[in-house]
This record gives structure tokens, sequence and C-alpha cells, in this order.
């Protein structure tokens, strides 16, 4: 993977968190106040999980440019 592709990855990433903040500040505000509907919830579930899977996709983008580089 090139550098370029990585920093591609990020710049994605961080545009993707950035139309989805303020949804997911209102769900989590509607979570921890208890009055997430059954579809919010679904919602917010999905959000967290893809998030999550967004994180890791990252992180070994990241540790396979390390290698390669070193290489």
């Amino acid at each position: 993977m090139e550098k370029r592709t990585l920093e591609q990855l990020e710049a994605a990433l961080d545009a993707v968190s950035r139309d989805l903040a303020p949804r997911v500040e209102e769900l989590a505000q509607k979570s921890t106040e208890g009055t997430l509907t059954v579809e919010e919830h679904r919602e917010y579930e999905e959000v967290v999980r893809l998030n999550d899977r967004l994180s890791l996709l990252k992180i070994e983008a990241e540790e396979l440019w390390t290698m390669r580089a070193a290489s």
C-alpha cells in the first residue's frame, strides 16, 4: 500500500466522520437520555459497529504500510 493510498483512506474517514458527527451526537444524546426509538437504536448500533470496523481497517492499513516501508 502506498503512503498516498493511506493518506487518501484517512482523508475519506475524516470526511465521513465530519458528515456523520451531528447525527451521531444526536443519537448519543438520546441514548444517554434513554429516549432512542427502536429504529434510532438500530441506527446508532450500526454507526458504532461501522466506526469500529473502519478503525480496525485503518490500523491494519497503517501496519501494512509500515511493514512495506521497512522492507
